[in-house]
């Protein structure tokens, strides 16, 4: 079985949105590892188009020093999990600030105008890459309030690092099928099936994460891929699924300031409407 890894849909959303009205397609066990692989291509073609990535990793990055006070991410950052000055001390998140102030995701950590930290250099004294910012990545608009959907508990505890298999709760609403990004504490895991209340995980600690021990109970949030970008991958999804069976499919050249964008033709007006808003200026 093919699996989705990091996908913007899962197979019963694509199976639902290839589906006529009032017509049922019957579910076959090979056409299906098929659409698993399309879905991650097409998840991949819509990170390559826009420059972004639209799912959640957790990543440590190392800045220099700025003279200003000011650091610019070339990523996009959702949350903050520690900032390290230069001699490896904590730095409060009461000392600086994310910009922008009520959006997301942000571009810039900035420190308070009434903080008493000071930047610092390494042991050697240098200033090249000694900040180090551990945090959430990924590009989501609306991160606080929907990026993270609750859909149970762990009903046992997660007493080791390795073992793959989980036991939720009843009443649980986890896509049987597989595919989902979840989050149990700060480990992401990526589901490769759920059979009754059994979650089998592709891999512990996966994207970044560090694998860890789960109290019984923890709560378990599945990665909701904003509206648009998980219908942008379902329409790439369908035209690579249609165009096995003889369906043309064109690509046409633009000529932007960030480059040439490659676009297939037969993506419909708001598709590349979409590609165009969320596409990474350099």
């Amino acid at each position: 079985m093919g699996n989705v890894i990091n996908g913007y849909c899962t197979l019963a959303e694509f199976r639902e949105y290839i589906t006529p009205p009032e017509q049922t397609i019957n579910e076959d066990s090979a056409d299906d590892d098929v659409i698993r692989r399309l879905i991650g291509v097409a998840s991949r073609r819509v990170d390559d188009l826009t420059g972004r990535m639209f799912y959640p990793r957790i990543e440590e990055k190392s800045y220099d020093i700025p003279s200003d006070y000011e650091l610019w991410f070339q990523d996009d950052l959702l949350a903050v999990i520690t900032f390290k000055n230069g001699d490896g001390t904590s730095i409060a998140a009461t000392e600086y600030i994310l910009q922008p102030a009520n959006f997301y995701p942000k571009y810039c950590l900035r420190m308070r105008d009434v903080s008493s930290t000071i930047f610092v250099g390494d042991s050697d004294e240098s200033y090249d890459q000694v900040l180090d910012l551990n945090a959430w990545w990924g590009y989501h608009e609306h991160y606080a309030t929907r990026a993270w959907k609750a859909v149970g508990t762990i009903a046992a505890a997660m007493a080791d690092t390795t073992t793959l298999t989980a036991t939720m709760t009843a009443g649980h609403s986890l896509d049987a099928r597989g595919g989902q990004i979840l989050k149990i504490d700060n480990e992401i895991l990526i589901s490769a099936s759920v059979v009754g209340n059994v979650l089998t995980a592709q891999a512990r600690g996966d994207n970044g994460s560090t694998a860890a021990t789960h109290l019984i109970l923890a709560p378990v949030y599945v990665w909701q891929p904003m509206a648009d970008i998980n219908e942008l991958t379902l329409e790439i999804a369908r035209v690579m699924y249609r165009s096995r069976y003889g369906e043309n499919v064109d690509v046409t050249s633009t000529y932007t300031p960030a480059g040439v964008i490659v676009t297939p033709r037969s993506l419909p007006v708001w598709a590349q409407e979409v590609i165009r808003r969320y596409q990474r200026l350099v």
